[in-house]
């Protein structure tokens, strides 16, 4: 590499028109003719031969390597990004062909650049003595891909960082890229969030090509269409939206693209960054993007008429339209008999509303409505509560916010050294609690009970926005008892059926109400008897002989 660099960055080419074209005689001409021939007699030199077809390359070929860059130019794009190697390569009998390489170190494979790369060039210009063609196979292995026009600087910086090697021909002022990208990735192991019982292990991983190639491999049908954006001005992430074409509904699909499009950030880098630009309720606080790492329930997803996004750079997906009843269900409910996957989410639903009302519910009475407790419950609770110094209100306050810290402490520790902090500190700590008079037992179970209903949630994004309810309706309770929980019961109603995710209702199939769209979300059907997809989601008039109906 040179060292002889300017500081300033050329917006574009240095060399005017006709000093290019003086250069670079037939620069129009038929790509695959010696630009060292004289012109054609039957047509100026800058048209190609009219009596001539011009050859077609293979279906591996590309646009001939454009023009208009110097070597000083493609030195100074990369001045100040000391990953990137520039070197320069000689040829020819009297090694006058100067090649440049440009590659960024742990991006591209350098092993095949020295046993590939680097000998074909040599055999081919010891065969041909200059660049007579494009050089569009180096080897049966590798393809030499040209620009349709004369690159940016920015296509090249993209090219280059995205593992591929810039080749530059000095001499013939062309530039060309060979995709030798080997950047760092991981095996699609088992999902450490979604545990798998009877469904497959492989989950998705940080690669974007790779979490397209699980699910391609899933389903081979031609109706799985793939669109690919890219968002970010400095990080150019790759996105991918996937959805079946003649099952999904064109509504929500024109609305996503829309606003991928229309998305104009410095940089994308995760997905709940790309969900809030998505969603058009910025101030929301329950999940309406659903989220995964497992390919099957992609696959399911898909098959019910919801589509998927995929972020180049994280391990998960996002799948949407999202209802309330979607996010309850689990990626093992395919995998499980109809008999136990129905149970299981009649006792999410119910852990669900444990969870939120319990400790607001147990307060209202204790503080409010001691009347409406069982006389030989209530005269256990006096006696558990003799000489504590705090009100019922401060005693659930107290262990409310002692458990959201327990649950902030395992997540941020080891899994391992986490799981055992929440499960053995609670119990040490309860304990001690008790012993030390400052909360009663009856308020160490409801506090038990409402934290391991929280747990049962699928969705951790839901997990994390119960305690946000909880919290809202233990204030309620606290200053005005039952009719505090009951204003509240109607607040988050009302505030739950305004939310939609991409035009489809949050409480659907409830709000509106779908009876037969309502019996499949709630609980499941043997697959013989799952003979439609969700009216609510899906295109009208679809057939009704898919069995992929069952994630409405």
């Amino acid at each position: 590499m040179e060292d002889n660099r300017k500081t300033d960055r050329p917006d574009q080419p240095a060399e005017p028109e006709q000093q290019e074209a003086k250069d670079q005689p037939g620069k129009n001409r038929n790509p695959n003719e010696d630009p060292q021939a004289p012109p054609s007699p039957d047509g100026p030199p800058d048209s190609p031969n009219p009596r001539e077809e011009t050859p077609r390359p293979g279906p591996a070929a590309q646009e001939a390597p454009a023009k208009g860059w110097s070597k000083e130019e493609l030195t100074r794009v990369f001045e100040h990004s000391a990953d990137v190697i520039l070197k320069s390569s000689y040829f020819g009998p009297d090694h006058a062909k100067e090649v440049v390489l440009a590659y960024s170190v742990g991006l591209c494979d350098t092993m095949m650049i020295n046993r590939h790369v680097l000998p074909s060039l040599s055999v081919h210009y010891a065969q041909n003595g200059a660049l007579n063609r494009p050089l569009l196979r180096l080897s049966d292995a590798l393809t030499i891909e040209g620009f349709d026009k004369t690159p940016t600087p920015s296509e090249l910086e993209e090219a280059v960082y995205s593992g591929s090697l810039l080749l530059f021909f000095v001499r013939e002022g062309l530039l060309a890229t060979v995709d030798l990208c080997n950047s760092p990735r991981r095996t699609p192991d088992e999902s450490s969030t979604e545990i798998s019982i009877k469904g497959p292990r492989d989950c998705f991983i940080e690669d974007l090509d790779t979490n397209i190639a699980l699910i391609r491999k899933r389903m081979r049908s031609s109706s799985l269409y793939v669109e690919n954006f890219t968002v970010g001005r400095r990080t150019r992430t790759r996105v991918s939206l996937l959805y079946i074409h003649d099952i999904a509904d064109p509504k929500p699909i024109e609305d996503v693209r829309k606003r991928l499009n229309e998305i104009d950030i410095d940089g994308l880098y995760s997905i709940n960054q790309l969900e809030d630009l998505l969603l058009q309720n910025r101030f929301k606080i329950l999940p309406l993007i659903d989220f995964t790492g497992r390919p099957d329930y992609v696959i399911s997803s898909l098959l019910a008429g919801r589509f998927t996004i995929i972020v180049d750079g994280n391990p998960m997906v996002l799948i949407a339209p999202a209802t309330l009843s979607f996010i309850m269900k689990s990626p093992e409910d395919v995998h499980f008999n109809y008999s136990y996957v129905s149970f299981s989410r009649i006792i999410r639903i119910l852990s669900l509303f444990l969870s939120i009302f319990l400790p607001g519910i147990w307060i209202a009475l204790m503080a409010f409505h001691q009347d409406q407790i069982p006389f030989r419950l209530m005269a256990t609770i006096s006696v558990s509560r003799l000489g504590l110094p705090l009100s019922a209100q401060m005693e659930m306050l107290l262990l409310l916010l002692l458990l959201e810290i327990f649950k902030e402490a395992g997540v941020r520790l080891p899994n391992p050294i986490g799981q055992t902090l929440t499960s053995i500190g609670g119990l040490i700590i309860g304990d001690a609690a008790i012993r030390a008079g400052l909360v009663s037992p009856s308020v160490v179970v409801v506090g038990a009970i409402t934290a391991v209903s929280g747990v049962t949630l699928v969705n951790q994004m839901l997990s994390t926005v119960i305690s946000i309810f909880r919290m809202f309706f233990f204030f309620l309770a606290s200053f005005f008892g039952m009719y505090g929980v009951i204003l509240g019961i109607v607040l988050m109603v009302a505030y739950m059926a305004r939310l939609q995710s991409f035009g489809v209702n949050y409480l659907v199939p409830l709000s509106p109400l779908m009876p037969k769209d309502a019996l499949m979300s709630y609980l499941r059907l043997p697959f013989a008897y799952i003979r439609k997809r969700p009216d609510s989601i899906t295109k009208a008039g679809q057939d009704a002989d898919h069995e992929g109906g069952d994630m409405a």
